[in-house]
């Protein structure tokens, strides 16, 4: 009985469970409790929860998908033909990185765009892969089988710990890269705009510096805060709207059935617009990311950072004549 109400509960898929019983291992960490954090009487154990299987289920779904593209994609054969994809699914992921790159980075980061696009694709795809896949109700599915299971699955970019981590990652991103590309002077200037000269803009300069350094933290906090409030509450919406064919079915048969009629028809639609949202999170999330290493890359080396010829940068007039020898090109024969 107590599986079925689990198998019941709509709210099983957007909150994180406990796959098992038994911690895998324990630490013991002082005294009290945090439960939030599985803390209890100062142990802290380690559990395989529903968020994290489906953590480990995006990392294999993207690595597969890639691997399989990057087959696809390989030059393969002779002649012009060796160099186009093969496959829909290649074409398609081959589309969306090329969009990813030309719209997205190099706008942003110019010549440095080539040289970290591989971090700027992971958390990409990463991100809307783990967004897709929280859409499908894999306990549900599972839970005919097994009751026992019906709380498997869920969003990943649900549960705050995974984005916080993605947020961190991207915040590390930015101060290595910032650092690389204009130096640790340079990149440490760049929040103070007052400069480390003039002794009596040190007071003020000062409290703006540490201003800045929050201000870069709070941003990547956001990053995270943001992503897990818009899965979250969009997994939220449609488990209350689910939800309602129970109550509903309380009240009598006919009328659970005509709920659980709009409920499906409305769910559809929901679901239309959490996969929109889906991959908006992903981009606004990958943008901003990308915006951010900009603002600390190329500030305060702009010039270094169009130092690399950038083809299909806007600001390049480029003459094809410098591409391209004109005695080299072989005039066309006119048809006989």
């Amino acid at each position: 009985m107590k599986f079925l109400l689990a198998a019941a509960d709509p709210l099983s898929h957007a909150v994180p469970h406990k796959l098992h019983s038994e911690p895998l291992f324990e630490v013991s960490v002082g005294q009290g409790d945090v439960p939030a954090l599985n803390i209890v009487d100062g142990v802290y154990g380690f559990h395989i929860t529903n968020h994290l299987s489906m953590t480990f289920l995006t990392a294999i779904v993207v690595i597969a998908t890639f691997w399989h593209v990057a087959k696809r994609v390989k030059p393969a054969g002779t002649g012009l033909d060796a160099y186009r994809t093969r496959g829909r699914l290649a074409q398609l992921f081959e589309t969306m990185c090329t969009f990813v790159r030309d719209e997205l980075a190099r706008p942003n980061l110019h010549g440095l765009t080539d040289k970290y696009i591989y971090y700027i694709w992971t958390i990409f795809f990463f991100t809307l892969f783990a967004n897709l896949l929280g859409l499908v109700p894999f306990g549900y599915l599972l839970g005919f089988a097994d009751p026992s299971l019906s709380h498997w699955g869920g969003s990943a970019t649900g549960n705050l710990s995974l984005n916080a981590m993605m947020a961190f990652v991207s915040f590390c991103a930015v101060i290595y890269i910032g650092v690389k590309e204009t130096g640790l002077k340079a990149f440490l200037s760049h929040f103070n705009p007052l400069g480390w000269d003039d002794p009596k803009m040190l007071l003020l300069g000062l409290p703006l510096y540490l201003l800045e350094w929050m201000g870069l933290l709070i941003k990547c906090v956001v990053l995270a805060m943001r992503l897990f409030g818009t899965m979250m509450s969009g997994h939220l919406v449609i488990a209350a709207f689910v939800g309602l064919v129970a109550v509903a079915w309380e009240s009598g048969a006919v009328l659970g059935s005509g709920v659980g009629i709009a409920v499906v028809l409305g769910g559809v639609v929901l679901t239309l617009l959490e996969v929109f949202i889906c991959c908006l999170q992903a981009f606004i999330f990958t943008f901003l990311t990308v915006l951010f290493i900009s603002m600390v890359a190329t500030h305060h080396g702009d010039d270094h950072g169009h130092d690399e010829h950038d083809p299909y940068s806007d600001e390049d007039n480029m003459d094809l004549d410098k591409l391209v020898d004109p005695s080299r090109i072989t005039p066309m024969s006119s048809p006989s």
